[in-house]
């Protein structure tokens, strides 16, 4: 496990040299509470409530769950995995002693530790420059499960990613897939609005995908506007999806590997 946190900590490091992107990122942050100030108060100019939020909570929720957003740095690794095979150096993770999957879970863990506390000052900047007054819970035990699904949920979405970039071995050219399934996932994970304004059956369903549990419960559980015991049914779901992703990405990659003709094999 050594080498792994020896990537994480390089990884933390090299954000450094990549100042332009941390600064897209904020600004991507800060962005979508813009979207959310100019979109939700124009609707709540007309009502008070909708679909159980008011317009503070609604706002409370974009800032949150923003932030779990800019910290989810798991697109790039289907990217990066993808254009390293059709590049022909994908090789060199093949034939150093490790895992390439538990490589790029540390590589964004790392990653996402850099970029959480830019992330978390441009979401703060946001609620003083739109006068947004936070609902957040002081409940240690959701507080608890914030962290812990939050955590699980960026290791799912690595190995899910992971997956998808291994389809480069087979197809090559896999980028209209790269461009509609994380669309699809981003509305999924709550990202757009959140999940509980769509048909309870709808939401009853989604329970049980692991996407749900990537952005809107963590952000729900750190507003308070879920119970703790809800939380723990999607740290269960989530975790269980995690294991059965990283297994599938270890059976794809043994499988598709023997398809490859890179450099230096």
């Amino acid at each position: 496990m050594r080498k792994y946190f020896a990537v994480a900590r390089i990884t933390f490091k090299a954000q450094v040299v990549y100042r332009f992107d941390v600064i897209m990122t904020a600004m991507g942050t800060m962005w979508r509470v813009v979207f959310a100030w100019i979109l939700w108060g124009a609707i709540f100019a007309l009502r008070e409530d909708v679909g159980g939020f008011t317009i503070r909570t609604m706002l409370t929720y974009y800032v949150i769950s923003a932030f779990f957003v800019a910290m989810d740095v798991s697109d790039g690794v289907s990217a990066e995995v993808s254009t390293r095979i059709k590049e022909g150096t994908f090789s060199k993770f093949m034939v150093v002693p490790a895992n390439p999957q538990l490589h790029f879970l540390s590589q964004t863990f790392g990653t996402c530790g850099y970029y959480a506390a830019f992330s978390l000052l441009a979401a703060m900047v946001g609620t003083v420059i739109f006068r947004i007054r936070l609902v957040v819970t002081t409940n240690p035990v959701n507080l608890l499960l914030t962290v812990a699904v939050f955590l699980v949920g960026v290791a799912f979405m690595n190995g899910y990613q992971f997956f998808l970039g291994l389809w480069a071995f087979k197809f090559q050219e896999i980028g209209f897939m790269l461009h509609v399934l994380p669309n699809i996932a981003s509305f999924l994970k709550g990202e757009m609005v959140p999940l509980s304004l769509l048909p309870p059956v709808l939401v009853g369903g989604l329970r049980f995908l692991p996407f749900t549990h990537v952005v809107y419960t963590p952000t729900m559980l750190l507003m308070g506007e879920m119970e703790w015991s809800e939380g723990l049914v999607g740290l269960a779901v989530l975790a269980v999806w995690t294991v059965v992703m990283a297994a599938v990405g270890q059976l794809a990659y043994r499988g598709l590997r023997v398809k490859y003709e890179g450099v230096g094999i």
